[in-house]
């Protein structure tokens, strides 16, 4: 679990509101890149993964989970087609039990997972489209969803593939040298890209309800517990890892815990932990909390139990003998 520690307010301020309504510039330290190569990637991963690979051609991907037999979540993945290769874009943290997990199910099939050296950096924001066009060209700004592209920067080549995330539209970009990075780097900040850090990462995605990996869940949680991976999920394609049971709960229309966003008065605070109530019952825990900067408005996501997670609904957070008013956030789209 996690919360965000403080550090320069005014500086924190600038930077939440780049994401909100600039163009914020990021490394992505958190995330790596395993490339799956052979005949049978595209097919074995077909099999793996839960959304539809086999339909994508080379510059295209799509957002898709790695899930247990069972339905739950191993990973989110950002899969990215290329001519000889498919690349998952994945958190760093979960590197080992990707791997683990397709190695357990190749047998006959002709796959290799080679992880790549590569230095990454995310461009995020209503501003990114227009700063990656004073850059790179229009043509690379206007890539649709899952879209990628190879060029050559800084002496060196870079693959930009358009990523939405943690509410926010925009970029990953993913050099083969620290120095095209470094260069790309400079190049958006003078055409208007602002710096954050990861503290404002984190109250932003908080803030729009999108879980992380190792923080919002982990191996036991159920990926429709997890409203934010929706986009990752096909209910169209044909069978893959833990579908059955993606199906069963799909059928039910329901599960038994969610992860909401919970918003607080001006000038309460929220820690992960905390215990989440419903008058005299207990009804789950926070998991990450933060607070905005501009307003000091807390903000958490918490695991409740469904039955508690209406939006609308006003809970209380306790922490210790300090007891917080908190309400359920609508759900975000997930984009």
């Amino acid at each position: 679990m996690a919360a965000v520690e403080k550090y320069d307010a005014a500086a924190l301020e600038r930077e939440v509101a780049a994401l909100r309504t600039g163009a914020a510039l990021s490394p992505l330290s958190e995330r790596m890149v395993l490339a799956a190569r052979g005949a049978d990637r595209t097919s074995f991963l077909q099999g793996m993964l839960s959304n539809d690979v086999a339909k994508l051609v080379p510059g295209q991907g799509t957002h898709a989970l790695l899930l247990t037999e069972q339905g739950r979540v191993v990973a989110d993945i950002c899969v990215l087609v290329l001519d000889d290769a498919l690349w998952l874009d994945l958190p760093a943290s979960s590197r080992e039990r990707v791997r683990t997990a397709l190695e357990r199910f190749v047998v006959a099939d002709d796959v290799e997972l080679d992880e790549l050296t590569l230095a990454g950096m995310a461009l995020r924001g209503p501003g990114a489209d227009a700063v990656l066009a004073r850059v790179l060209g229009p043509d690379v700004a206007a890539l649709p969803e899952g879209a990628h592209l190879e060029l050559s920067y800084g002496g060196a080549r870079a693959r930009v593939a358009r990523l939405a995330e943690f509410g926010a539209h925009g970029f990953h970009v993913w050099c083969a040298s620290e120095d095209c990075e470094d260069a790309l780097a400079l190049a958006l900040l003078d055409a208007g890209a602002v710096s954050v850090g990861p503290d404002a990462c984190e109250i932003f995605r908080i803030a729009n309800g999108w879980a992380r990996e190792g923080v919002d869940y982990d191996a036991q949680t159920l990926a429709a517990e997890i409203p934010s991976l929706a986009r990752a999920v096909s209910y169209k394609k044909g069978c893959y890892l833990g579908q059955e049971v993606m199906e069963r709960i799909a059928a039910r229309g329901h599960v038994n815990w969610l992860l909401v966003r919970l918003t607080g008065e001006p000038g309460a605070t929220l820690a992960p932990g905390g215990l989440v109530r419903d008058g005299e019952t207990e009804v789950g825990r926070v998991t990450s909390a933060a607070v905005l900067p501009d307003s000091r408005r807390p903000v958490a996501l918490a695991r409740v139990r469904a039955a508690a997670a209406s939006p609308g609904a006003r809970l209380a957070v306790l922490d210790g003998d300090r007891s917080t008013t908190v309400e359920v956030a609508a759900t975000p789209t997930a984009e």
